[in-house]
């Protein structure tokens, strides 16, 4: 570093004149350095970005598989290790979170988080002394934590909080007819034509349908009972109503500290209520999708229909029209944006209305069926399914491992389109086969009604 590259002033002394550009030359550097770390910690904040849209797709595993595989900064070492060990929980590896949770502590995160996931982990791999003992701790450092409140409650033998069960006996005395909020995603749509594409419009319309028959008043006005679909994070919940969730899809993007807020939980998956089961959840309750349809009679006019609009987010805009083009199938799609997406030749229109999708469903031969990634994978069956069923038709879904408990074999699974391709065939080839297994379908989708459904959420109040 020359020093003396410029004149310097008249009056300064050669130390003040090096102490001077000594004093440049350190801010410079200074400077460089706060650059290159936010430029790192900007990728570092991009990885969690990415990890974080990954499991609101339902891609939870290949969020893992990015954390475990990319190098990262130590400054946001504790946060991608807390989030490992809040993946490795939820995939059912108690003792790589116990491992992850550990490390995170040490590097500083945040106590009451990862000891609780500690313990969660503990209490699986059977150390119950030691989570009780990791839950109180929490409890000391944050009174109101309500999952060491929860799992303590579970540990000795309890189902219900005090505060639930004094909200259950305050409503049972009422004497006039109780007042019930229903609260749908689909309730951020501003759009009318728009709203009832969204399937969650569609269950909350049903739902408050058989509210209304059980003697209840629907209103978001000062509500006794809330219920909230999915889980999401609520824009309220007074801590004063009984509030229902019902978790039906997207298990993915569950936040389990939102889902602590709710007295009752109920889950559409029955492999899934294990996994709310180790998480300290209060005696969560299965309740799988159902239906308002039933049997229509006509005469088939499609051999193969999906229904469903099209994900811009994806060049192919679902997965499972793709296999139908890569099978070779003569097929019609109805659904927005598919006439930007494929040939003339399988569009069939934008939109099919609700109250008339048995006239579709009872009128092909095959429907196909689709997932989300993460819905398949912890086998959460959509309403899709059941409406198809009951309405008299029949379905080839791709796989999903809650259809065989719901509907036994009466729904063919596919994993590739060779596979959708030859079971296509075969059901299109053979009436017969087809038929028994429509009528199957249709006979277990009907147990699962809308009343029914609606008289499950409040059992609790019910006489």
């Amino acid at each position: 570093m020359n020093l003396f590259l410029n004149k310097p002033p008249a009056g300064r002394s050669l130390h003040q004149r090096i102490c001077g550009r000594l004093a440049r030359e350190l801010s410079a550097f200074k400077r460089s350095l706060h650059e290159a770390m936010n430029k790192d910690l900007g990728e570092q904040r991009k990885l969690l970005e990415k990890v974080k849209k990954l499991r609101f797709q339902g891609r939870a595993p290949q969020a893992m598989q990015i954390l475990e595989e990319e190098p990262c900064s130590e400054a946001l070492k504790p946060h991608v290790l807390a989030c490992l060990a809040e993946l490795y929980f939820y995939f059912g590896n108690p003792q790589k979170a116990l491992e992850c949770a550990v490390q995170a502590l040490e590097l500083g995160y945040n106590y009451c988080s990862m000891a609780f996931v500690q313990a969660l982990s503990l209490r699986v791999l059977g150390e119950s002394d030691k989570a009780a003992a990791l839950l109180h701790s929490i409890l000391e450092k944050a009174p109101e934590h309500k999952g060491a409140k929860d799992v303590l409650l579970l540990m000795e033998g309890k189902s219900v909080r005090p505060e639930t069960e004094e909200k259950l006996l305050r409503l049972r005395k009422m004497d006039r007819p109780l007042v019930i909020s229903v609260r749908s995603p689909s309730d951020k749509e501003n759009d009318p034509e728009m709203l009832p594409l969204w399937g969650d419009y569609w269950v909350k319309v049903k739902l408050e349908q058989e509210f209304t028959r059980m003697g209840l008043v629907v209103s978001q006005e000062n509500p006794d009972i809330i219920l909230h679909f999915l889980g999401l994070p609520p824009k309220s919940m007074p801590e004063h109503t009984y509030n229902i969730v019902w978790n039906y899809s997207h298990p993915d993007i569950i936040d389990p500290e939102i889902l602590r807020r709710f007295d009752k939980i109920t889950c559409a998956a029955v492999d899934f209520i294990p996994k709310l089961e180790a998480y300290g959840y209060l005696k969560p309750e299965l309740l799988p999708a159902c239906t308002s349809k039933t049997p229509y009679k006509t005469e088939p006019v499609y051999d193969i229909v999906f229904l469903g609009n099209a994900r811009l987010s994806r060049p192919d805009g679902r997965g499972v029209v793709a296999d139908m083009l890569a099978a070779g199938l003569d097929f019609k799609v109805w659904g927005y944006y598919w006439d930007r997406l494929l040939p003339e030749k399988y569009y069939g229109g934008k939109y099919w209305e609700y109250d008339r999708l048995e006239e579709l469903y009872a009128g092909t031969r095959i429907t196909l069926n689709d997932h989300h990634p993460d819905m398949a994978r912890e086998g959460y069956v959509s309403n899709k399914v059941f409406d198809i069923l009951a309405s008299g038709g029949f379905v080839i879904s791709q796989s999903n491992a809650g259809l065989k408990p719901l509907f036994g074999d009466s729904v063919p699974e596919y994993e590739t389109p060779e596979q959708l391709k030859k079971l296509a065939g075969h059901y299109l080839d053979n009436p017969e086969e087809r038929e028994a297994l429509r009528l199957k379908g249709r006979q277990a989708a009907l147990r699962h009604t809308y009343r029914k459904c609606a008289e499950r959420l409040l059992s609790d109040l019910l006489p």
